[in-house]
């Protein structure tokens, strides 16, 4: 591959101006006459060409046919030269010019021999590459969105999981500007956009509550109305769990954190704390402490017997412009890290307070009709507020971005695995395993995006095509096309059949190509989902990799013919007389990443033993795998030796 700069307009050039040169390349184009002819020639495929008039910058061009003679035919008045050839235009550019130390100017054609010029058009290419790789990103993205599953397919070692992950974290993020954390909540108060039909419903919701459960009521209540358990939507720990929901999740973990509830298995009410203690002993004391909390936000008697996620929802729901309406400490510290406020050694309830105050100090800056509960709703629309770890620890760096939730298929998992199947669990009361229908994964994260519509969920499916996808899928084969629609599982669960897969939640597949042993998808599964192929691609060592070209070039060229120029175009190649009639190079080719060295990892002393390392202990067994396969042809045996000599 070779770098030239030319000019397309002849010796006398006074009637020719840069509109022509780029009509001529617009035609896909160059050529020249004359002594210049000689050099001409010797350009090959995969040469890049800067077409320029005089000084201007006209096109970066990629050759795409050798040079030979311009036929009568093609010859017009923009086509004056003798001898052309076809190019692919890389970029063209307006106002750009080319001048002083390092280019030679006079000259029709010639070859970029020196580090300004070739810097210059290097840096040119790296940033077409680059505006490339974010038109193919934002095309992917644009198809997930109007598709709402794709499929990543390719050979291995093309980085497909991790372009599944860098789509589904610009879906999930939005986030254009790459504002902090604390911009995008300035941003937030600034717009003064408050979604009243949002607050409507609560406040109607809220409402009915009340007429269930007035807060004067508590010292009255009895167990029907307080235990959850019987499957009714009547009891005051059902509202508080699944009533109120929406307006401020809490989740109790099981129901022995309620004290009291009810077991279908007993028929009878349980006590889940206190040993040694009756439901008669405990339960006044339930009335008490919540009338307490109810009426006087005294939280100490409620403390002795719930914890402070239940305690808080409680408040929030009487005193909802009091009390904010997060209830996890987890959710409520990454806050406090956020607004770089102290939350070390403060109970929950009190980081409740704090930033319930954090609300309104934003409010006095920026007044406007915004709710806490509009801040929540946009709080975990940005932020992965339940993400657990280093954002407890002292450091600077705050990274609670929402990320994607990802599991990998394999050909035993199923239908009960991964949508909604029996648990089995040891009965607490000693009769042994008891049997109950719970949703799994997909069901699960469904009702989160049902529940959040202003948010975008992703689930990635890692090696989607291991698993039996008619089979795993089931009923969801239907509801993957036609979202929001109910679809009945061959399972209940809270006394409903019922499923549905929101339209706010998106699939990512990633499909290895090579994989020969996984099982078939069926052409109603392939209906529903976009392919993506994601195939090799050359790099270019960077700030953060070193990249093995003479190794990834050689072992290209196992798949695909190159010729002389060495051109390594998967999109377009023709597979190489290496390979098996039965194989195509875009399904089993060797990916990039085999090739690929973290400058974080090995230093550039290391870096020649370590791509010998790969290429002896990674790369050469794959390929001797693919001869042993029948992938390769017994021509490739020469080759492979050749390639582990001089690379291994």
């Amino acid at each position: 591959m070779n770098y030239w700069h030319m000019q397309l307009h002849p010796d006398d050039k006074s009637e020719w101006n840069s509109s022509d040169i780029r009509t001529i390349v617009n035609r896909r184009l160059i050529g020249c006459s004359g002594s210049p002819v000689t050099i001409f020639q010797t350009i090959r495929i995969g040469d890049y060409v800067l077409v320029r008039h005089g000084g201007e910058v006209i096109a970066l061009t990629r050759v795409v046919s050798n040079p030979e003679v311009t036929p009568l035919e093609l010859k017009d008045e923009y086509i004056w030269f003798d001898n052309y050839c076809t190019v692919d235009i890389l970029e063209t550019y307006e106002n750009e010019h080319i001048y002083g130390k390092g280019w030679f100017i006079p000259k029709t054609l010639m070859p970029i021999d020196n580090d300004i010029a070739y810097d210059y058009v290097i840096n040119l290419l790296d940033k077409i590459k680059l505006k490339m790789r974010e038109k193919t990103f934002k095309d992917n993205l644009c198809l997930l969105k109007y598709k709402k599953q794709i499929i990543l397919q390719g050979p291995p070692g093309t980085g497909k999981t991790r372009l599944a992950k860098e789509i589904a974290l610009a879906l999930m993020n939005d986030n254009p500007q790459n504002l902090s954390p604390k911009e995008l909540i300035e941003n937030f108060f600034k717009s003064g956009k408050s979604e009243e039909k949002y607050n409507e419903n609560f406040r109607n919701r809220l409402e009915e509550f009340y007429e269930f459960f007035p807060k004067n009521q508590f010292s009255k209540i009895d167990l029907d109305d307080y235990c959850i358990g019987k499957s009714n939507h009547t009891n005051f720990c059902w509202w508080i769990e699944k009533g109120l929901d929406k307006y401020g999740k809490f989740t109790p973990g099981n129901s022995g954190n309620y004290v009291i509830y009810y077991s279908k298995e007993d028929e009878d009410y349980r006590l889940t704390k206190f040993p040694g203690y009756s439901i008669s002993d405990i339960f006044p004391k339930i009335q008490i402490a919540l009338s307490e909390l109810a009426e006087k936000e005294n939280i100490q008697k409620a403390s002795e017997l719930f914890g402070d996620s239940f305690i808080i929802k409680i408040l929030n729901s009487y005193y909802p412009d009091k009390y904010f309406p997060i209830n996890g400490r987890t959710s409520l510290i990454n806050l406090m890290k956020i607004f770089d406020r102290s939350f070390k050694k403060i109970d929950t309830i009190e980081l409740n307070r704090s930033v319930q105050n954090i609300f309104k100090e934003y409010k006095n800056k920026y007044p406007s009709d915004i709710t806490n509960l509009d801040f929540m709703h946009f709080l975990y629309s940005k932020f992965d507020l339940k993400k657990d770890g280093n954002l407890y620890e002292d450091s600077n760096e705050i990274d609670i971005s929402r990320k994607p939730s990802l599991i990998q298929f394999h050909p035993s998992y199923t239908y009960e695995d991964f949508v909604r199947g029996i648990v089995a669990t040891i009965s607490d009361k000693g009769e042994g395993i008891v049997y109950k229908a719970k949703d799994r994964l997909l069901v699960d994260l469904a009702n989160d995006a049902r529940d959040n519509m202003d948010n975008n969920y992703v689930l990635i499916i890692d090696e989607i095509n291991r698993g039996n996808l008619s089979s795993v899928l089931g009923e969801l084969i239907y509801a993957l096309e036609y979202r929001g629609e109910e679809v009945d599982s061959m399972y209940e669960v809270d006394g409903s059949q019922k499923l549905v897969l929101p339209p706010n939640l998106y699939i990512i597949g990633t499909m290895n190509t090579a994989d020969r042993s996984v099982g078939h998808i069926d052409y109603a599964i392939r209906r529903r989902f976009a392919f993506v192929d994601v195939l090799p691609e050359k790099l270019e060592d960077t700030e953060d990799i070193f990249f093995n070209t003479p190794g990834f070039v050689e072992v290209a060229k196992l798949f695909i013919k190159t010729g002389e120029d060495e051109v390594i175009n998967f999109e377009n190649a023709e597979d190489s007389d290496f390979l098996s009639n039965d194989f195509s190079s875009k399904d089993v080719a060797l990916g990039h990443s085999y090739f690929i060295a973290d400058r974080k990892k090995i230093s550039e002393e290391e870096k020649d033993n370590y791509f010998k390392m790969k290429m002896k202990y990674e790369i050469i067994p794959i390929l001797n795998e693919y001869l042993r396969d029948g992938v390769f042809n017994e021509f490739a045996t020469a080759k492979i030796k050749d390639i582990e000599q001089r690379f291994a």
